[in-house]
């Protein structure tokens, strides 16, 4: 595919370079995919090179479910601190969708829960967007008749989740609290140690067990909740043949890395990394199976896979971990203890990209020096050829 600018030529170029190491996906060729997504969303979009990511149709569509998630990967990662237009477009999108007194009917859950990430990753509050309280009314202010599970089983995890982002404090009659939540996870495991999205169904469902590690991670050394984790950890390892397509392979990495498990340092899910890079496309996108069209979903999905590597190996707290500081050792302990101890913020931390002080649809360009630029080009001549040489071997 012919590229339109030289300087997303090579970021593509970059990004079919294959790692030395056999299943192993070097940290700088990670975050040379990384941004051949951001090449290929720009593009996709009709974005500047030198513009914001989060800007143009894309800004236009926050709110929505694969532009928040580009979002908070995007932020995550480090490839995108300009988020003013990002920020006004999803506030307006919380004014009118969010606000109302219908909105818990006509919204999921999740949308609530990733509202939250994603407001977090714009520099606001998510418990006070114009006296919406995101967090609240995604978790424990719902209501009668409006369960977390009412979706499914992912309506619990990413509540949990969202709760867990800053290590939010709860009112003390918060129904459901951290403790229930977790307790309900544990019990629509299966037989197998997988997950299903729906209660008693009995099909465990990889990419519903990854989001449940990805939930369960902090209260991984919990005595209530190890057997579940090393149950789950399991099912996947023994079930990477059927992650067949871009989404799911990538939230098996995410759970691993939230674990605090290197892909590529754990013999169970050797060739995972090789995997989700199988699905990339000449034009940097990522694609939802082998082959096909690049997508945003997979590309957002994928980014937040490639954020997750480099964090972990960054000694960063995860992907979803936003509290400030470097993360916390897991120590044995009870499940009542380190739920106590996950309650205790009022307020998100304090970001440079906060919009009281950040100029709203303000540019942000960064120069690429030229050395590594030449390091890339180096990276990937070589691993067009190893491939080439790989092709040719099977």
């Amino acid at each position: 595919m012919m590229l339109k600018r030289p300087a997303a030529l090579l970021t593509a170029a970059v990004m079919m370079s294959t790692p030395i190491c056999a299943s192993a996906l070097d940290t700088k060729q990670a975050d040379g995919y990384a941004r051949g997504i951001v090449t290929y969303e720009k593009q996709k979009n009709g974005i500047p090179e030198g513009d914001s990511l989060l800007s143009g149709r894309i800004a236009e569509d926050a709110g929505f479910d694969s532009s928040d998630w580009l979002a908070i990967a995007a932020v995550r990662s480090g490839l995108e601190t300009d988020t003013g237009e990002y920020y006004s477009a999803w506030k307006n999108r919380i004014d009118s969708e969010y606000s109302d007194d219908g909105a818990l009917d006509r919204l999921n859950a999740t949308d609530w829960h990733r509202a939250v990430l994603t407001g977090i990753c714009l520099g606001v509050d998510p418990t006070d967007v114009s006296e919406v309280d995101l967090l609240g009314r995604g978790t424990y202010l719902r209501g009668e008749g409006r369960p977390l599970d009412a979706q499914g089983l992912n309506g619990e995890i990413w509540a949990l989740i969202a709760m867990d982002s800053c290590d939010w404090k709860l009112p003390e009659d918060a129904k459901p609290d951290r403790a229930e939540i977790i307790s309900s996870i544990i019990d629509t495991r299966n037989s197998d140690g997988g997950f299903s999205l729906t209660a008693g169904d009995g099909r465990s469902d990889i990419d519903i067990t990854a989001m449940a590690l990805q939930a369960l991670a902090p209260y991984r050394c919990c005595n209530e909740t190890e057997d579940t984790v090393s149950g789950a950890l399991k099912y996947l390892a023994e079930s990477l043949e059927s992650a067949d397509n871009c989404e799911s392979t990538a939230q098996i990495i995410c759970a691993l890395c939230c674990l605090d498990i290197d892909p590529d340092e754990d013999e169970r899910f050797a060739g995972l990394t090789d995997e989700l890079i199988s699905y990339v496309n000449d034009d940097g996108g990522f694609a939802h199976q082998k082959g096909g069209e690049s997508s945003e979903l997979a590309s957002s999905q994928a980014l937040i896979a490639l954020c997750s590597i480099q964090r972990l190996r960054a000694g960063e707290r995860s992907v979803y971990d936003m509290n400030e500081g470097s993360p916390e050792k897991p120590v044995k302990t009870s499940l009542k203890e380190m739920t106590a101890a996950k309650n205790r913020n009022t307020s998100p931390p304090t970001l440079s990209n906060s919009p009281e002080g950040y100029p709203k649809g303000g540019k942000m360009q960064t120069a690429v020096p030229a050395a590594i630029i030449s390091f890339f080009v180096v990276a990937v001549i070589g691993g067009i050829i190893m491939r080439k040489r790989k092709e040719k071997e099977k």
